[in-house]
């Protein structure tokens, strides 16, 4: 089942913070070095990337909304839970049906019933949060742009693979910060942090980016991104295993009931 590797992706993703707040520099220079390092390991497929694709604009515009995306994650990742910046990230699916339905597309009954299922999953683990702050904006700014991302990236790989798409993407985006990072001691981070380097650019980027954008082309618009919506679940055990950060009942309850809904979507979200 090749929209599985979607949830292998989401696993992986999941562990972000973990390499995030024990490197904890400024959230664009760690989107640097996490694109960069990225790209260091695909590095030996560069033979099989068309660099004629730098020239397409959907692909320069997944890029950008790629880094959108991962910059307003980190952000919310280094202010609040690991669980919740990883909730409020794939909150993506909501706008993702929306701009389906203002399009007048179609969405299959079990489609719905997963997305429901696991937005209550969602409201179940958020609901000890009331107050608003920096965190939490920079989670929903990131879940919009998620959102964008899964529309795209569904478009762009019906020409593109899933190397050339996370190639690009890496690329593009250290070259569009690497006039920040030239501006940081970029020198003493990689001294003091190489090994957390090394395994931020592998584990949470370079194999689950791949993962994600071949499994993108064999789920439908609407099941993708309801299919990686463990990752929030994923961080959650990571947060409590590394972090101490602990689930109430109420909680432990959303999270069953995303695995569920994730499980559904696996049996009805691949296409061919």
């Amino acid at each position: 089942m090749r929209c599985l590797t979607v949830t292998v992706s989401a696993v992986l993703m999941g562990s972000l913070a973990i390499f995030v707040r024990n490197i904890d520099v400024n959230p664009l220079i760690v989107t640097f070095l996490r694109m960069a390092f990225g790209l260091i390991y695909l590095l030996p497929a560069i033979k099989l990337v068309r660099f004629s694709l730098f020239k397409n604009l959907k692909v320069l515009s997944l890029s950008f909304v790629s880094l959108l995306t991962i910059t307003f994650y980190i952000s919310s990742i280094q202010l609040v839970e690991m669980a919740i910046s990883a909730l409020l990230l794939y909150m993506a699916p909501v706008y993702v049906i929306i701009f389906m339905i203002l399009r007048g597309e179609d969405i299959g009954r079990v489609s719905i019933f997963s997305l429901i299922t696991a937005l209550f999953g969602l409201y179940l683990l958020l609901s000890p949060y009331y107050s608003l702050n920096f965190g939490i904006i920079f989670g929903i700014f990131a879940g919009l742009c998620y959102a964008g991302y899964f529309l795209l990236a569904k478009e762009v790989r019906e020409f593109a693979s899933s190397i050339e798409i996370t190639f690009i993407t890496l690329l593009i985006s250290s070259l569009a910060l690497a006039p920040i990072a030239l501006s940081f001691d970029i020198l003493s981070v990689l001294e003091a942090k190489l090994l957390w380097l090394l395994g931020l650019g592998l584990i949470p980027t370079a194999i689950p980016f791949v993962l994600l954008n071949y499994g993108i082309k064999f789920c439908k618009k609407e099941n993708a991104p309801i299919i990686a919506l463990i990752e929030p679940v994923s961080a959650g055990i990571f947060g409590f295993l590394f972090f101490n950060e602990v689930l109430t009942l109420k909680q432990l309850i959303g999270a069953v009931l995303i695995l569920s809904s994730v499980l559904v979507a696996l049996k009805s979200g691949v296409e061919g």
